[in-house]
Order: structure tokens, then C-alpha cells, then sequence
């Protein structure tokens, strides 16, 4: 067997990645094929409809579309929860490992990582799994985490899911001549012709990718394995090295050998040694990739199957049932005219269409014994309750019915809550495979940190009451032994709007305290809030609102005597008052402020 290391000659590396991309190529152009369809799918080709007949419909109702993003929303609407376990059971180990678990919190922030779950959770459906890769981003200094595209990895088909077990993971990349040289300029120089024309012809993989850019760059592949990394492109040797992300060497670091005896002074007399440290958070290097794959039976390295595939044929179903009911309306549904012989002539007859405004002119033809219009025959209600029917089954299949989506169609909410329950059971597949996808980033950008992160970063809180944090972190706030543990087993949040929607339902059937309705409206204080609606109902009102009313009321009196001094024509140069206006007197003050403020007495009539 070739080792795959920096040391093996350039000739072996290239037969050794000639021989992984052959036994990889044909599973990967296999698995292609269906996530191209499948991809169509969801962007609304489908049935066909390029190769129906221009008089015939071709109508989608792309409930593909709509059951992906349904199921995006929902699986990734709860953000994930880190727990980190420290080392050891003494007071700065605890204290390091809630400062890891803050800092993971915020890089997940930073990252926008549930945005990249978004586009996972696509993949998943639609590609039938999805590919994220934990990296070292020499433009922002600081870890990384990128979506891979599924159509540009590949592995060997293997019996096993075990990223560990499988020997590579191959990335079909794209570079620029420009970039080539940037990134590799060892191997430009050694190959000058890598950068003297396009790479057109060395699309040696299709990967579903079109357009003009993506023909002028070359396609490189970058090899993993778990000790080493390696690029390729024609047939060429860019470079290879060890894993980037583990450490190998070590590094020496001055500590005081608290094991050494010490005669007399301790502090003149204190001994150091020199120990050798690893910064590593993983026991052994890893290829930095973690796969996401929801449908998985075993037999194969990656899932023999999509969601988005499962529901095409009833997709299918669907448009075809559509496309027959508008056919059918089009050559049913207009009405037919029967017309006198003695009334139009043959010719005119043939100028009668369905134009609206159509003005027909002809003998006797005001006549209904001339001349009348027969309805259109009726549409078979088959056509209406197979395509209801092929619905029902798509909703079921995909777990996406119509209270998850949204809309209310069962008759009372308890039917609307059980059916949603349902389909959020079904989602919940989707979130524990997040779930544990995001464990192995986490764990993977702890690793990274605790290679790279020799300097002091500082990173930026905002904590729920808008006080501000700064934390000083380093890889010495990663001690050996810690373990990065990921919330499992949320419970799926829904939107404000339907959170809201369903609390208003609720409280009209009693079923929840005044205290979490005005929670789940986001209302402030909604202690106070339900306080004051015991008062109102109880027909007694707080301190507070009395003490309002007080004031209310003596601001009425000053205004009262305001207006009294100030006679019509006076020194104030204010007009004459309206004779016709009413004056609101103290008691209507008293009499609206407690209407406002949850009062039961009604507005009295304002005096004349």
C-alpha cells in the first residue's frame, strides 16, 4: 500500500489518487444522476412540462418546494446549546469550561451557523445528505465553518457511516489561474502550463455545475486523510502535508515541577522542568468534514435515498391530475351556441366565438327560438377526489400537512395541535441529525482553537438584560479532557406569529393563565398586566391607577380654573371659546381615567 504522506514520491501520489478517484467516480456520478433530478424537482421542473404539447397545460403545483422549506423553517428554528464537562473537578477547570461554552455560543453566532443549517437541512432533503467542514480562515485569523456542496465530494462505497473508517474524502474544487498561483506558487513555477490557458478540459468530474466562470477555472482535487492533505490537478502534484488541524510536534513549555523536593527556601529554591505539550482537543487527527445524512439503512456510505425523491412520483401524480382538469376545462368548459338555420347563414354562424363584448346581429335572433347559449357539461368529480387524494398522501409522506404549513383547515384547534404534533414528531429526525452534526463542528472548532488560538482573542457578549461582555480567551483556557456536549432532544419552536396565534386560541378556551398569554404576545410586564386584568374583572383598581386618577383629576381642576380666568377677548389674546362645546369637568376626568385604566364606570356626558 502507498502511504499518503509528504515524504512519498510524486509519481506513487498520483497512482494512488488515480486509483481512489476511479473506485469513487462511479458511485459519485450515480448518486449525480438522482440529485439532479431531485434538484429540479425542487426548483419546479418537473412532469415533463418542457416536452408537453403548447395546447396542452403544463401547469406544476410544486408542493416540493413547499414541504423543503416548510420542514427548513421548523427543524431549524431552536438554536443549539453547548455544555462543556471540565477536566478536572477543581474550581478553574469549572470556570474554563463556561468560558468555552460561552465562546462556542458566540461563534456560532458570528459564524451565521443557522443560516449554514438552513442550507444543510436543504441538502439533506433534496441531495439526500449534506457536508460541513470545520476550518482555519487565514482572512479572518479565526475558525471557519463552510458548506460543501454534496455534488463535489467523493468517497468509496463502503459499508459503514463511520467517517473514520473510510480512508479519503475527495473535494472537487475550483480554482482561477490567479488563485492557482496565489495559492500554490511552488507548483506554478515547477508548472508553468497550469496557468497558461483555461481548465475546460480538465472537467475530468462533473459536479452539476454550469456557466461560463466555472468552464475557465481548473478543477483541483483536495485529497483528506486523517494524517495528511493533498491537492491534485491535471495530473499534477500541487503539494501535500500533514494534517493542518492536529499537532504532531508539540511544543515545549516551561512549567514549575511541583514533584521536585525542595530543601530550605521554597521560593528561592523552586524547580521548573520543561514538558512537552500537544495542543489537541482530539485524541488522534480527523479528516475536518461531518457528514448529515437522515435517511440511512447501512448498507452504503451515504443514504440510498432523499425525501425529495420519495415524494416525486406523487409530485408527479399531482401536476398530472392539475394539467388533465385544465385541459378538460379548456375543451369542456366553454359553452356551445345553438343557433336557427333561418336566422344566420352558415358563414355568419362560423364568425360566433366565446369574445367577451361578442355583438351577434341576425333575424329574429333576440328569439330564445333562435339563438341561445347551452352551459358547459359539468366536470366528473373523479378528477377533483383523486387529486385531493394524491395530496393527502403527499402530505403524509413528506410530514407536512396543512396546520404545520400554516393554514387551519381542521374544525376546532385541538385537531389543528395534534396534527402539527405529528409532523413535528416526523421533523424531529431532521433536528437530531443536526444535532449531532453540530456536536462534531463544535468539537472540531475546539480543536481548531485549541491549535491556533496562541494569541489572546477577545470576544463580545451581549447578554439577555443588554449588559456587554468582554472575555479573554486563549488555547490555554482549553485544558485536556474536556468534553463538548450539544443539547439534544429540544423541542421544535414555532414562529411568533403562530406561537401567538395559538395562546390567543388557548386563552379563549381557558386553557392557559392570563401570565403566559401576555408572555407568549410579548407584551411588557405581563405580571403587571394579568394584575390589572384581575383588578378590571374584580372591579377593584392598584394604588397606582388611583394615584393616576388623582392626578388626572387635579390636572383637570387647573384646567378648569384656567379657562374661567381667561375670559373671551382677554390679555391673552386667546379666542373666544365655543359656545356650542361642552367643558370636561373633573368627574368625566375621573370617569375616562378609570374606563382607560380598567375601570367599569361608564364616560358620563359632558357638562354644559
Amino acid at each position: 500500500m502507498i502511504p499518503f504522506t509528504p515524504e512519498t514520491k510524486d509519481e506513487d501520489l498520483l497512482r494512488l489518487v488515480a486509483a481512489w478517484v476511479s473506485e469513487s467516480q462511479t458511485y459519485h456520478d450515480r448518486l449525480l444522476t438522482h440529485q439532479s433530478a431531485a434538484y429540479e424537482y425542487y426548483l419546479g421542473n418537473q412532469t415533463e412540462m418542457d416536452r408537453v404539447a403548447p395546447y396542452n397545460s403544463n401547469t406544476v403545483e410544486n408542493r416540493i418546494f413547499e414541504a423543503v422549506e416548510t420542514q427548513v423553517s421548523i427543524a431549524t428554528a431552536s438554536a443549539h446549546r453547548f455544555q462543556v464537562m471540565p477536566g478536572s473537578d477543581n474550581e478553574i477547570s469549572v470556570r474554563k469550561a463556561d468560558l468555552q461554552e460561552k465562546v462556542l455560543a458566540r461563534k456560532f453566532e458570528t459564524l451565521h451557523m443557522q443560516h449554514k443549517l438552513e442550507q444543510i437541512v436543504r441538502f439533506m432533503l433534496i441531495m439526500r445528505f449534506a457536508v460541513a467542514r470545520y476550518e482555519w480562515s487565514e482572512y479572518s485569523d479565526d475558525v471557519n465553518v463552510r458548506v460543501v456542496d454534496p455534488r463535489a465530494i467523493l468517497v468509496p462505497k463502503m459499508r459503514t457511516r463511520n467517517l473514520f473508517e473510510i480512508p479519503y474524502v475527495i473535494e472537487l474544487q475550483d480554482y482561477t489561474p490567479q488563485e492557482l498561483e496565489m495559492y500554490f506558487p511552488k507548483a506554478v513555477k515547477k508548472y508553468p502550463e497550469l496557468i497558461a490557458g483555461a481548465g475546460v478540459d480538465l472537467k475530468v468530474i462533473d459536479t452539476g455545475r454550469t456557466g461560463a466562470e466555472y468552464k475557465k477555472s481548473w478543477q483541483v482535487m483536495e485529497v483528506w486523510t486523517d494524517e495528511a492533505v493533498g491537492w491534485f490537478c491535471s495530473n499534477k502534484v500541487l503539494g501535500v502535508e500533514p494534517n493542518p488541524y492536529y499537532d504532531f510536534k508539540g511544543r515545549e513549555k516551561t512549567m514549575i515541577d511541583r514533584d521536585a523536593k525542595v530543601d530550605g527556601d521554597v521560593k528561592k529554591k523552586l524547580k521548573t522542568k520543561k514538558v512537552l505539550t500537544f495542543y489537541n482537543h482530539f485524541t488522534e487527527p480527523r479528516k475536518p468534514y461531518v457528514f448529515f445524512a437522515p435517511f440511512d439503512i447501512g448498507d452504503a456510505t451515504l443514504p440510498n435515498t432523499s425525501l425529495v425523491e420519495i415524494g416525486m412520483p406523487m409530485q408527479d401524480a399531482i401536476n398530472v391530475q392539475k394539467r388533465q382538469i385544465i385541459n378538460n376545462l379548456r375543451s369542456m368548459g366553454n359553452s356551445q351556441a345553438v343557433v336557427d338555420s333561418d336566422a344566420l347563414t352558415e358563414e355568419e354562424t362560423q364568425n360566433i366565438t366565446n369574445q367577451p363584448g361578442l355583438v351577434i346581429r341576425g333575424k329574429g335572433l333576440a328569439s330564445e327560438n333562435k339563438f341561445r347559449r347551452e352551459a358547459a357539461p359539468s366536470m366528473p368529480t373523479a378528477h377533483f377526489s383523486n387529486l385531493q387524494h394524491s395530496e393527502v398522501v403527499f402530505d403524509n409522506v413528506m410530514g407536512v400537512h396543512a396546520a404545520t404549513r400554516g393554514q387551519s383547515g381542521a374544525k376546532t384547534l385541538g385537531q389543528d395541535l395534534l396534527s402539527r404534533q405529528q409532523d413535528v414528531t416526523r421533523i424531529d429526525l431532521i433536528t437530531r441529525t443536526l444535532n449531532r452534526g453540530v456536536y462534531e463542528l463544535a468539537n472540531g472548532l475546539t480543536q481548531l482553537m485549541r491549535l491556533y488560538y496562541t494569541d489572546v482573542h477577545t470576544i463580545r457578549i451581549l447578554g439577555k438584560d443588554g449588559t456587554l461582555e468582554f472575555l479573554r480567551f486563549n488555547q490555554d483556557d482549553i485544558e485536556e479532557g474536556i468534553e463538548v456536549y450539544v443539547t439534544s432532544g429540544d423541542d421544535i419552536q414555532m414562529d411568533k406569529a403562530a406561537l401567538r396565534s395559538e395562546a390567543l386560541q388557548l386563552w379563549q378556551l381557558g386553557a392557559i393563565d392570563p401570565v403566559t398569554l401576555f408572555e407568549r404576545l410579548n407584551l411588557p410586564s405581563p405580571e403587571k398586566a394579568a394584575e390589572r386584568l384581575l383588578a378590571w374583572k374584580s372591579g377593584e383598581l392598584s394604588v397606582e391607577t388611583q394615584q393616576k386618577i388623582q392626578l388626572m383629576q387635579e390636572e383637570a381642576k387647573m384646567a378648569v380654573a384656567g379657562q374661567q380666568v381667561a375670559a373671551p377677548g382677554d390679555k391673552t389674546g386667546r379666542p373666544p371659546a365655543n359656545e356650542n362645546r361642552g367643558l370636561e369637568t373633573p368627574q368625566n376626568v375621573m370617569q375616562r381615567a378609570q374606563s382607560n385604566l380598567g375601570g367599569t364606570a361608564p364616560v358620563g356626558a359632558l357638562s354644559k
